[in-house]
């Protein structure tokens, strides 16, 4: 009886000791350090960017010039004008070569003035402003050609008060049908110069029928399509 125990202690021993290998082999396999097990981490699968959506803005691009001048009187009349405009623009890009949007035009004039020697000197007071839709097509990377199409309204000085101290002025609304070249300096925010010709009053107005440009593009030259 003493035997039989004997025997069925030194087995148990045996095979407690065959497992703790089993387990401490399968444990080095997993961490190449004895003792330590390690989670196997599920593999992931990398996840591509989602296309971008376009929207109304992404195909928008603003512009627009500023004038700034002055001027002195000619002749046996002396004076000074001082002029200041904006001219903003919005244009919608229908694919990489056409655009098109609206345009407007505001123009503020002083001027003083003396009719003679030993008069007062009268005032002057201008607002012009006008609108009109254009359109745009690229030639190049930097060229592009220019239509427009709208009014303006000007006020024009045309004689003194009785007292000559202020000056009368009227307005005078007409259409314009503008078209040019221009040229545009590249990136998202550019300059850019352009000269039109108006094709309407080429003959029915005093004023020289060029008109010349000069303003500033934001993301004109950006394309997202």
């Amino acid at each position: 009886m003493i035997k039989s125990k004997s025997i069925f202690v030194i087995l148990l021993a045996i095979l407690t000791y065959s497992v703790s290998g089993q387990v401490s082999s399968r444990s080095r396999q997993n961490t190449g350090k004895p003792g330590l097990t390690t989670r196997r981490t599920a593999s992931r699968t990398p996840v591509r960017n989602a296309p971008q959506i376009e929207t109304f803005s992404d195909h928008l691009y603003y512009g627009g010039g500023i004038a700034l001048s002055f001027n002195g009187g000619s002749g046996n009349v002396s004076g000074s004008v001082f002029n200041i405009g904006l001219s903003p623009l919005v244009g919608y890009k229908f694919n990489k070569v056409f655009s098109a949007g609206p345009r407007f035009d505001f123009l503020y004039t002083h001027g003083r003035f003396q009719a003679a020697a030993n008069t007062p000197v009268a005032k002057f007071n201008g607002f012009d402003y006008g609108a009109g839709v254009f359109a745009r097509a690229k030639i190049g990377p930097q060229f592009f050609v220019h239509a427009e199409y709208g009014f303006i309204n000007r006020e024009y000085p045309y004689d003194y008060n009785t007292n000559l101290t202020e000056i009368l002025t009227t307005r005078q609304s007409q259409n314009q049908f503008l078209g040019g070249l221009g040229y545009n300096s590249g990136g998202i925010l550019a300059t850019e110069i352009y000269l039109l010709y108006d094709f309407i009053n080429k003959s029915t107005s005093t004023q020289l029928p060029l008109v010349y440009r000069f303003g500033i593009t934001y993301k004109f030259n950006q394309e997202r399509y």
